[in-house]
């Protein structure tokens, strides 16, 4: 099994043959994840009979809540949770393997699109976040301060402390936040320097501290404060050790290991065409010791650009508990 995994993880990062990987990793997870197996069975799916990729059944990502979704059996470096912002207690848990194959799919997501780490500064203003202690974006940004050389510059609300650090940095300074962080520091009465050179990349929502703005209204409004800053968004999730960046406050852009598919809110298997609102459904590679295909609560549609792997993200979808999950919880 190990040895499967160690030729999966040689073929990742040039993804040359997306597909074949993709189908070796669906059959290699069908095999070993427990979860993922019992799903396809509950669904009648033969993954012998799977041929390519839009036969891959999708597992509902409520399934991390109630269920260990691992493939294979190790003790994990890091169990990564939920921030659990509906007030509920039942949060989801990603087993995580190893944290130096995280760390290394991060940092080169981020190089990919973005230039190297060195010669940054980098802060984190996550709330909510860090004081839980088992957050995968603060994992992230930790592995990015020390990728980059910086000290942990991790911040709550302290924002005069926050901005003297920024002044009397010389090298390029990027900030990680939460999206409702942000706007309370840059609108506040402790404001930065509008002057600053800055790159913010905001992530996370308002977490219901107010109405959730669109993404390119939050682009804005850090850019009427602060007009020479690069702003950028960042979407991931537990579930996912891939992210995706946005650089015009509408759409992301994946890496190559990782694919989006928009299927039909009421039809799971059905997938829609460019520029049609659906469920946002997600092929992470990178999810080798847990599960590459997952079906998210999260609306979305694909850019109307063919063979574009750029995608928006609309919002929430509101019937998140859909029938194959209902069916693993009874079973």
């Amino acid at each position: 099994m190990q040895s499967s995994v160690e030729n999966f993880k040689s073929r990742f990062f040039k993804c040359n043959d997306f597909e074949a990987l993709t189908l070796d990793i669906f059959k290699f997870q069908a095999q070993h994840n427990n979860v993922y197996s019992r799903y396809l069975d509950l669904l009648g799916v033969n993954a012998d009979d799977v041929k390519s990729i839009d036969q891959i059944p999708f597992l509902p990502v409520e399934a991390f809540k109630n269920h260990d979704v691992v493939t294979g059996n190790f003790v994990p470096e890091a169990i990564f949770k939920s921030s659990g912002t509906s007030g509920s207690t039942n949060r989801s848990h990603h087993r995580v393997k190893s944290l130096d194959w995280y760390h290394n799919v991060s940092q080169r997501i981020f190089e990919d699109q973005f230039g190297s780490l060195k010669g940054t500064k980098w802060f984190g203003l996550l709330p909510g976040y860090l004081e839980r202690g088992d957050s995968s974006l603060v994992e992230m940004t930790n592995h990015f301060m020390s990728a980059s050389g910086s000290d942990k510059n991790f911040f709550l609300h302290d924002y005069q402390g926050f901005n003297e650090l920024i002044e009397s940095s010389e090298k390029c300074v990027k900030v990680i936040g939460v999206t409702h962080a942000l706007l309370d520091w840059i609108e506040g009465d402790l404001r930065p320097n509008s002057n600053r050179n800055l790159t913010i990349i905001e992530t996370g929502g308002m977490k219901g501290h107010g109405d959730e703005p669109i993404r390119s209204e939050v682009h804005e409004r850090i850019k009427s404060i602060l007009p020479d800053a690069s702003v950028h968004s960042e979407y991931g999730m537990t579930e996912l050790l891939s992210q995706a960046y946005s650089t015009d406050g509408r759409f992301f852009e994946a890496p190559k290991w990782m694919r989006i598919i928009i299927k039909d809110t009421t039809d799971p298997m059905n997938q829609l065409e460019r520029g049609r609102t659906g469920r946002v459904q997600i092929i992470d590679l990178a999810n080798i010791d847990s599960c590459s295909f997952i079906s998210t609560s999260d609306l979305g549609r694909m850019e109307e650009v063919e063979n574009s792997n750029r995608f928006e993200i609309l919002g929430r979808f509101d019937h998140s508990e859909i029938r194959g999950c209902n069916l693993l919880s009874v079973n």
